[in-house]
């Protein structure tokens, strides 16, 4: 009886090291990938924005000095704008990948429209290109009309984002990634429940015997640490570079604090349920067996 005993209570504890090591995982998710507040503070501390700001220079002709002054001043006054505006989008882009508001994102442009004109004005007064030098300053006051009416032209208002200017194929897979990040966010309480459940069915199983419900759990604790932090460990020191991504070399060089950030919770939870498993064994080994209390 005793073997039959703990050969159903191995099961079980095996079973019981899996939702463990499930459970981390889906902690982790949903305090890093799954948080807004998470993604806003990665994106200020790998210096994104400044990435998105090389990129949009290197797209511009350096061989117009004014041009290249005027969006190197543009980008630098506005990335107070810039952050503020990607927040709003983090937030609402979440709110609706979890269900919890349609999606319409909206952001005004006319602060960007403003710092254009008055850079493109100062640049031109100051440093006019050759086709304006020698003209009257009625002139090139004309010249800087056309050019801040082109700007109202070519930037409208405010972009809208919502799903019917997504189109159908993008909502299609926004709705699959709601689906899964539903199914996410409730597998921390369903792993919760589903590990509370097979713990207390390993203690059904010993005739809620104290110190062999100690030992089975705390094994199954210590195991599932082991595994959990195991992983957060190497994903953390995994050479992202051997591996040929088709990323800009900015973001590739910040790629392993990110890999670093995300598995800093599973590695928390690693270390908390195996100093759990830890405590286990030792009330264990403390704890006098059935058949010796009446020695």
């Amino acid at each position: 009886m005793n073997v039959v005993r703990g050969i159903f209570s191995g099961i079980f504890s095996f079973i019981l090291v899996i939702a463990l090591v499930a459970l981390g995982i889906v902690i982790s998710i949903n305090h890093t990938i799954l948080n807004p507040n998470f993604v806003i503070s990665e994106l200020d501390k790998l210096d994104a924005y400044s990435i998105i700001a090389d990129e949009v220079k290197n797209q511009v002709p350096r061989e117009e000095p004014y041009i290249a002054q005027i969006v190197d001043e543009t980008l630098a006054e506005l990335e107070p704008w810039l952050k503020e505006q990607a927040a709003t989008v983090v937030y609402s882009g979440y709110a609706y990948l979890k269900g919890e508001e349609e999606l319409n994102i909206v952001i005004p442009l006319e602060q960007l429209r403003t710092s254009l004109k008055e850079n493109l004005v100062q640049a031109i007064r100051e440093s006019p290109p050759p086709e304006l030098e020698g003209l009257p300053p009625a002139q090139i006051e004309a010249f800087i009309s056309q050019a801040c009416a082109k700007i109202d032209s070519q930037i409208p208002q405010q972009v809208e984002i919502n799903e019917a200017l997504l189109g159908p194929e993008i909502v299609t897979q926004l709705q699959k990634a709601k689906e899964i990040i539903g199914y996410i966010e409730i597998g921390d309480k369903a792993l919760i429940g589903l590990a509370a459940l097979l713990i207390l069915i390993i203690a059904l199983i010993q005739w809620w015997r104290a110190k062999s419900i100690t030992h089975y759990v705390g094994i199954s604790f210590i195991t599932a640490g082991v595994l959990s932090l195991v992983g957060a460990i190497v994903a953390t020191h995994f050479d992202f570079q051997a591996i040929h991504l088709d990323i800009p070399p900015e973001i590739g060089a910040k790629l392993p604090q990110l890999i670093s950030d995300c598995a800093y919770p599973l590695q928390i939870y690693s270390v908390g349920i195996l100093i759990a498993g830890i405590g286990l064994i030792v009330l264990s080994v403390k704890l006098k067996s059935p058949g010796a209390q009446n020695i």
